[in-house]
Parts: C-alpha cells; structure tokens; sequence
C-alpha cells in the first residue's frame, strides 16, 4: 500500500467540464465567433499558459492576455456551475482518514482556491500544488514532485489519480503509480484503471490500511 495519495483536480475529482464550456463560448461570443470543437479537445488538461497560446494561435491575439481572461472565465464559471464528480468527496475523505493526500493541478492557484472551496475539498486537502506555482505545469513531472515533496514522501511511495493522458505522463514521470479514471483508451499509459473516482476498487486502494 502507497504512504500518500495525490490526485489531479479538474476531471478527476470535480466535472468542470461545463465550466471550461462556458468559458471558452464566453471568449468567442465576445469576438463574434463560436469555438470549434478541434479548439475545446486541443484545450482539455492544459495548463494556462499552453492554452493561452493554442487560443492565441485560433484567434491571433497575444496568448498570455488570452491566458488571464480565460482564468477570469473559469473562475467565474467555476462558481455557477462545477461540481464534485460522483464520489469524489468520500473517496478523498477516506484517504485522507489514513494517509496524507495532496492535489496537483495545472490550474492557477485563485483558479484552483475557487474549485477546491465549491467542491467541499478545501478543508479535506491542506496540500495543493497549482499550475503557475511550478517552473513546467504538465505533462512535465514538476507538480507531481512538489506536491510529494510537500507530503514528506519519495514520488515511489505515492499513488497518483489522473483522468487524461497527459496528467498520467506527468505522474509516471515524476515515479508515481497511477491509477487512471477511466479506460486505458480514454486514459492511456496507468498502471491500472478505475471506471470513477467513486469507484469501490479506487476507495480500497486510496483508504486501505496505511
């Protein structure tokens, strides 16, 4: 059994899908455009800075000003509309009962503050790592090892729970075991897949005996 449990934030544990919908309709309309579906998949797991640029590359405009008013978006949106993924609040609390927990995401920090705190998260997960609190957001390893770092434990004894692909290259890379939500098509490259976060299987590994 892992000492520590970190999990990924967006996706993972909160469906901000209609969220990032929202803000990225919200962005377009304000240049009378619609976003194309290529754009909305292009989008998915980056951290802000790289969507800053893939929108910037859509729209020709500076991408670190598109950056800051997609974060703008999100967190208002996040504040309408995201919610816990089904289970997701049990499972991190029965980690979190025997062994630390932390996040690693490649939101910024308010962006992240804002999700964790409609969630019900905040107060279950003292240990996060943001996205622009890092050198290299994912794939690169960095969050995941800070966040490891932050716990007090080697990468090796963690157990990572992501959603995309790109979030189990940065877990894999940092030396987590990864657990992915999902199947190995929808979430390639885990050691082992779970259907969902509330899935019993992922409840018996993330808060069996420590």
């Amino acid at each position: 059994m892992k000492r520590a449990v970190v999990f990924d934030c967006d996706g993972t544990l909160m469906d901000t899908l209609p969220c990032a919908d929202a803000a990225y309709d919200a962005m377009f309309a304000r240049r009378g455009r619609t976003c194309p579906d290529g754009v909305r998949t292009a989008l998915t797991g980056l951290a802000m800075g790289d969507a800053g640029a893939v929108l910037g590359a859509e729209l020709g405009e500076d991408g670190a000003a598109l950056a800051e008013e997609l974060n703008a978006e999100l967190i208002t949106a996040v504040g309408a509309l995201a919610r816990p993924l089904p289970g997701a609040v049990e499972t991190v609390r029965g980690a979190a009962a025997v062994r630390p927990v932390a996040i690693a995401s490649n939101s910024f920090r308010a962006l992240l503050d804002k999700t964790l705190a409609v969630g019900g998260l905040a107060a279950l997960v003292p240990v996060t790592v943001a996205g622009d609190e890092v050198r290299r957001p994912k794939p690169a390893p960095d969050v995941y090892l800070a966040a490891c770092a932050a716990l007090g434990v080697a990468p090796g004894e963690a157990l990572a729970v992501e959603d995309t692909a790109l979030g189990v290259r940065a877990a894999t890379e940092a030396g987590l075991t990864v657990v992915g939500i999902g199947t190995p098509a929808t979430c390639p490259g885990a050691d082992l897949h779970v259907p969902s976060v509330g899935d019993p299987a992922l409840r018996a590994l993330t808060a069996g005996p420590a």
